[in-house]
């Protein structure tokens, strides 16, 4: 009998351990997946992973739009590697902006939505037009992807400056 017990109990602990290591492995990879940039932990919620609210869907986009920016297969040189840091940055800051836009009352929040899918939409084109440039032939073509890269980020920084301001 006192063996059955022991035995019982070794297994509800080793269930217990079982449980506890699935749980903390479930909640890393999560964390790991809503990171905006990968290996920079992010403000934005857990539960932004799934929601349809407008804060965590644009998080997402941002997510999504650096995801794709890593996948570009470029060539690295000083120019790419500033820009591709600048887009990094300016994702990391919009994303901050959405997890306090999140806790303002939903009064406030329909003009600064609105700006902020604006810069969202603004970081997704500059990441387009850096993977296109990633993709050219000839260096006089990825220059231009470059530049016009580089107008979009522009773009977004004049929009969060305008927020800043007012």
């Amino acid at each position: 009998m006192l063996i059955f017990v022991a035995v019982a109990l070794i297994l509800i602990a080793a269930v217990a351990g079982g449980i506890v290591v699935v749980s903390r492995s479930q909640r890393a990879s999560t964390a790991t997946a809503n990171q905006v940039v990968p290996g920079m932990p992010t403000r934005a919620p857990a539960s932004w992973a799934g929601s349809h609210d407008p804060e965590p869907r644009l998080h997402r986009r941002l997510r999504d739009a650096i995801r794709t920016l890593h996948a570009a297969d470029a060539l690295d040189d000083a120019t790419t590697i500033v820009l591709r840091a600048e887009l990094e940055q300016a994702a990391l800051a919009w994303d901050d902006r959405l997890v306090a836009m999140a806790a303002l009352p939903a009064a406030a929040l329909t003009e600064q939505r609105a700006t902020a899918t604006q810069a969202v939409e603004s970081i997704e084109a500059a990441v387009a037009q850096y993977v296109s440039a990633a993709t050219q032939r000839t260096a006089a073509e990825v220059n231009a992807g470059l530049t016009a890269a580089r107008a979009q980020l522009d773009i977004q920084a004049e929009i969060r400056k305008s927020l800043e301001a007012g």
